[in-house]
């Protein structure tokens, strides 16, 4: 008669692979669902108060907004919705956005990207400053 044998080792590798399964479904998941990472600093209205281009890095002119002008609002829920100056698109504009420790990825509503930006909140949470390659953009918290 043929015993099964029992070895802990299997089991225990066995209880990994499960354990390593279940991860990679939960990250698939979140994925799915379109779970976005936010920062809570990041989240609420900015009013943009003005916008730098850069070329090699340098400052090169500078666009000064009224109040209310030009807006962006981060959702908690990982959405953001502009408001833009009339003679660029009077519609706004809205996505989705992911942050990664200090960049800001953010996508517009079909999915096709918007810009990625390094981002930083001074004055005590009361300034947004945004920064690509091309620009830098100064915000104000409403």
């Amino acid at each position: 008669m043929m015993g099964v044998r029992y070895n802990a080792g299997m089991k225990s590798r066995g209880i990994g692979y499960l354990v390593a399964v279940g991860c990679l479904l939960v990250v698939g998941l979140q994925s799915a669902s379109g779970a976005h990472k936010v920062l809570q600093e990041l989240v609420g209205t900015w009013d943009y108060i003005s916008m730098t281009s850069l070329k090699n890095g340098k400052p090169f002119g500078t666009v000064h907004f009224n109040p209310g002008q030009w807006t962006v609002t981060f959702n908690s829920d990982g959405t953001w919705a502009m408001k833009t100056p009339s003679n660029l698109n009077g519609q706004g504009l809205s996505g989705s956005y992911d942050v990664r420790g200090r960049d800001l990825d953010m996508k517009r509503a079909n999915g096709k990207p918007y810009d990625d930006y390094r981002f930083s909140i001074e004055q005590d949470g009361k300034a947004l400053v945004l920064t690509t390659k091309e620009v830098t953009i100064t915000a104000n918290r409403e």
